[in-house]
């Protein structure tokens, strides 16, 4: 073995020195904080500058040792780096879970070394993806509460986007992770493969890498071998399946369930007979209020609903007061909009949500049961717009990236039929989500973004407020041709986390009492909701004074991702111990369907998103398809379902993996959901339009 130092490799470590003290000089407050800390980090971008400084000659004997060393010892590193920088203790991972992490870091050395035949290359580059899964799930679960999977990838671009407005600082943690995989990318690439790259063997060696890597990939997604190993998800609590499988491991036993499967009983006879046996029942549709509701009197309080007469299933569903038919629909998707109360007791110096409180007279409203939370605002759109449900999908997938590909049924094409011109709304950016493309698909005539605005107000300098979202659906309103119906859909931005960023256009801080004044997190986003409440009581004053019959659908998308101490101290436990109760209270927003005409109040206790659309088309007095009236009759024997599980008539909440009478009525739902989507020629169309002609 043979040191020599080199004027090329002198540059090289200064280089990387210089690289090394910018990134220390930029971080002086961590270097502060953790003083213990910065020799090692010190020492070991030292260690691994000096490395490179010195090109070292071994004899190819030990050469092709180290290579083989390097490759089997670097996966170990780095399934260590990125447990490390995902929070977990890696000691308390299972030996198998432990082992199959470091075979699918070892996978990605291999397909690169595979593909590019470069052993160096494809260190340097096989050690910065994996750095970079552990620093991207770090930033993700510190950003939205929920860790890194496979699908988070589709939506890159969405992540660009809001990217800018979350505050991403350089910590100690990153820094040592940093440090660490620098120094052994600097131990490995001491040796170099001096094999000709173009040669019949380095070829035929790449092959046998390739068919390694696919057999292996293959043998892994194996049903028997997960039995085997007792490998499973679980999809309740992603965040404890990361911690007891890996994060590696996680993401690569996700993309096994990326594909929706075909149920076994699936055909249009089956879908078809499983729509009319809902039909034909007589449990509660929404129309009747149903399971869980209550009347509610301008006073706001509440009494128990009597249920009406039932009406025959196919028949239109006139409003309430029976006096008004299609009037306007405006739907307003709330960004993040929640009421942390609900989690437990505490007190500001400015109430939160008066507003919405106060408004009952002409109102439904209540408590809407969601499938995502602190991220992932698509999938609820995706639930409401066409009354299909995350449950039924892969876990982590993003149902407008994956699924919606060509033109599809929503409430957006339902009302088309029906005369209404049907428009979208976002004061962000257009490709967010993929909304450009998505919202054409699913029959939205226009999309209007933060573009169309004139001189829309920002709030904490980087969101548009709601206030100046609603000035634009006024306008959009008011420039409507007075015989148009109108049905448009507005999704909020305003609210959208993270939640340390300035206060530029917040005019009133919500401030916390007692031991919850240190939350700085949810105190802006309490802030943020005192000022939706504002906005909204302008919004509702505007339509108050319109003289022309205007529905308006307002929700939230999800609970936002304030300080895992502030949830558990409401809650009174560790997020660890929530009970299914417990959990579900994270996956809870809320709703109301206001008019500005007359309308019989109520409340609900509970209902998912999925059905919330076809509610909002009962009271409006518009016709609706099959498919429509099935989830309506749905609605009394399954209140609520989600992502997490389901709520049964009497309220209670059950896991999907439970054997009870209502699984014939969850798997009927797959059934109708899947021919929804995928059905393709055996779709029972019909299903999902209204007859028209039939109504003439």
């Amino acid at each position: 073995m043979q040191f020599q130092v080199t004027k090329k490799r002198i540059i090289i470590t200064l280089l990387l020195s210089v690289v090394a003290l910018l990134t220390m000089g930029f971080s002086l407050e961590v270097f502060a904080e953790c003083e213990a800390g910065i020799g090692l980090v010190v020492l070991l971008l030292i260690l691994g500058c000096y490395v490179q400084s010195v090109e070292v000659r071994m004899h190819p004997v030990l050469n092709a040792v180290w290579m083989c060393i390097s490759f089997v010892a670097l996966p170990i590193v780095m399934v260590h780096v990125i447990e490390y920088l995902s929070g977990h203790e890696i000691a308390l991972l299972p030996s198998v879970q432990f082992a199959l992490n470091v075979f699918w870091c070892q996978l990605v050395y291999a397909m690169l070394f595979a593909l590019t035949n470069h052993y160096r290359l494809s260190i340097i580059i096989g050690s910065i993806v994996c750095f970079l899964v552990g620093g991207v799930n770090y930033f993700v679960q510190l950003f939205r509460g929920s860790p890194f999977q496979l699908s988070d990838i589709l939506a890159a671009g969405t992540a660009a986007d809001v990217a800018g407005n979350y505050i991403i600082a350089i910590n100690y943690e990153l820094l040592l992770a940093g440090s660490i995989t620098f120094l052994a990318i600097s131990l490995a690439i001491v040796a170099d493969f001096q094999r000709k790259r173009r040669d019949w063997k380095s070829i035929a060696a790449s092959v046998v890498l390739l068919v390694y890597i696919v057999s292996s990939s293959l043998y892994f997604y194996n049903d028997k071998v997960w039995s085997k190993y007792n490998l499973k998800v679980d999809d309740w609590n992603l965040m404890l399946s990361y911690t007891n499988n890996g994060t590696m491991l996680s993401m690569a036993m996700g993309a096994k369930s990326m594909k929706a499967e075909k149920p076994e009983q699936y055909s249009k006879e089956a879908v078809q007979q499983t729509v009319q046996a809902v039909l034909d029942t007589d449990s509660a549709n929404i129309s009747q209020l149903g399971m869980d509701v209550k009347f509610l009197n301008t006073s706001g309080t509440a009494a128990r609903y009597v249920p009406k007469q039932n009406k025959k299933p196919g028949t239109a569903i006139s409003n309430p007061a029976g006096s008004v038919e299609r009037p306007n629909i405006i739907a307003i998707m709330n960004e993040s909009y929640a009421d942390l109360h609900s989690l437990g007791d505490f007190s500001t110096v400015f109430p939160v949500m008066n507003y919405y409180k106060s408004l009952n007279k002409n109102t439904i409203k209540g408590n809407l049961s969601v499938s995502v939370l602190g991220g992932g605002t698509c999938n609820t759109e995706f639930e409401f717009l066409t009354g299909l449900n995350m449950a039924f999908l892969p876990s982590g997938v993003m149902a407008y990236s994956h699924y919606i590909k060509d033109d599809l049924e929503s409430i957006a094409t339902v009302l088309q039929e029906q005369g209404y011109t049907p428009i979208a709304f976002h004061p962000g950016k257009a490709s967010s989500w993929d909304r450009d493309k998505i919202y054409p698909n699913l029959g939205f005539e226009t999309f209007y973004t933060v573009e169309d605005m004139d001189n829309p107000v920002y709030m904490r300098g980087a969101y548009v407020s709601d206030a100046s979202d609603y000035d634009f659906v006024m306008k959009l309103f008011e420039e409507k041709d007075p015989d148009e119906k109108l049905f448009l859909f507005n999704v909020t931005i305003q609210n959208h986390g993270g939640y340390m960023l300035d206060t530029v256009g917040m005019k009133e801080w919500v401030a916390m009492r007692g031991d919850y004044r240190k939350y700085n997190q949810a105190e802006q986003y309490l802030s943020l909701m005192r000022a939706s409440d504002l906005a909204l009581k302008e919004l509702i004053t505007y339509f108050e004074q319109v003289d022309e019959p205007t529905m308006i659908v307002f929700f939230g998308d999800h609970q936002p991702n304030v300080e895992t101490e502030f949830i558990e101290a409401l809650v009174g436990k560790p997020w660890t111990s929530f009970n299914m109760d417990e959990v579900q209270s994270r996956y809870t927003v809320p709703f109301f369907i206001w008019c500005n005409y007359d309308i019989e109040e109520a409340y609900y206790d509970s209902i998912s998103v999925n059905y919330l659309s076809t509610l909002a088309m009962e009271v409006a007095g518009v016709e609706m398809p099959a498919y429509n009236q099935y989830l309506s009759k749905l609605y009394g024997t399954l209140p609520a379902v989600n992502s997490l599980g389901y709520k049964d008539a009497e309220g209670l909440w059950h896991y999907f993996r439970e054997e009870n009478d209502l699984t014939p009525y969850l798997n009927g739902y797959e059934l109708v959901q899947y021919d929804y989507l995928f059905g393709k020629k055996n779709r029972v169309d019909a299903l999902y339009c209204v007859d028209t002609t039939a109504s003439e």
